[in-house]
């Protein structure tokens, strides 16, 4: 089912559901499957109404108040329940400084719920959330407003983090967040990943299926998210010339840069640049 929603809006450009969230109200007889699962996380509040969320072999009941996070690769399908479900949705690839913040015991495999309980704690994880939305609309989603998007989402992390007791077991592997940061902030470099497996005292087999287990996706891909997403960020930015962007982001082809550009944001980057000011249109199905 694919339906254009008002409240919904893809944060900063950022590719492959690196940040993209919506706040939706659906009747009965609004589902999702997807069997699986998701490349990123999926983090859902329920604001009212009830919503059923089937994961692998179990299901849940979200009303008011429960926070449900299903971790990538987790076959699921959710509905609503009864009259209404209104809910806010993210979609996100953590960012390596939550690792903190995830710290979040899982209630079965790759499914973490809680219910928030403390009203003044509900009170402020739904103003950060609808923050969260709300600077997605921002005209333009400038870097800024992308920002205070992911400070949102920090924010939320935050307070859910603080409903459990101290020392919860890691969600993320600490050396996989380490990777993920050094990734993040060396887009540009030559990727090995034996040097990496080194780097955090893993076997590469290992590193590589612990990698795409917790991020949801290869070593290879994630890179270049980071990198399209740096180029993204140039190209809104600044006026240097798409070729320039191409190598500083480490890309070596220009034709190869087009081609991963467009396969991530439906359109090649002159395209992209143009039309960076005018309001993104995709629906996506949450």
């Amino acid at each position: 089912m694919a339906e254009k929603h008002a409240d919904y809006a893809i944060v900063g450009h950022r590719p492959f559901g690196i940040l993209i969230a919506g706040h939706y109200k659906e009747l009965n007889g609004y589902e999702i499957h997807r069997p699986t699962g998701s490349i990123d996380w999926l983090l859902m509040y329920t604001l009212s109404g009830e919503g059923e969320i089937q994961h692998g072999k179990n299901s849940i009941t979200c009303t008011a108040g429960d926070v449900a996070i299903l971790m990538p690769g987790l076959p699921h399908h959710y509905r609503t329940k009864h009259e209404h479900w209104e809910f806010i949705w993210v979609h996100f690839i953590p960012d390596p400084h939550w690792s903190t913040w995830l710290k979040l015991p899982e209630t079965s495999a790759r499914f973490i719920y809680q219910r928030i309980v403390s009203e003044e704690v509900r009170h402020d994880m739904q103003n950060a959330l609808r923050r969260l939305v709300r600077h997605g609309f921002s005209e333009g989603r400038s870097e800024q407003y992308r920002r205070l998007s992911e400070l949102a989402l920090e924010e939320t992390l935050i307070h859910i983090q603080h409903t459990y007791p101290p020392d919860v077991p890691a969600t993320m592997d600490p050396r996989i967040a380490e990777i993920l940061r050094y990734l993040q902030m060396h887009p540009a470099q030559k990727i090995s990943i034996p040097e990496l497996a080194n780097r955090c005292c893993l076997s590469t087999s290992r590193l590589s299926h612990l990698f795409k287990e917790q991020v949801g996706d290869t070593i290879l891909n994630t890179v270049h998210k980071f990198r399209l997403e740096k180029a993204a960020q140039l190209l809104a930015g600044t006026n240097r010339q798409i070729a320039e962007i191409a190598t500083d982001v480490g890309f070596d082809c220009g034709i190869h840069f087009t081609r991963k550009f467009r396969e991530a944001f439906g359109e090649t980057p002159s395209a992209f640049r143009k039309q960076k000011n005018k309001p993104n249109e995709t629906i996506y199905n949450v």
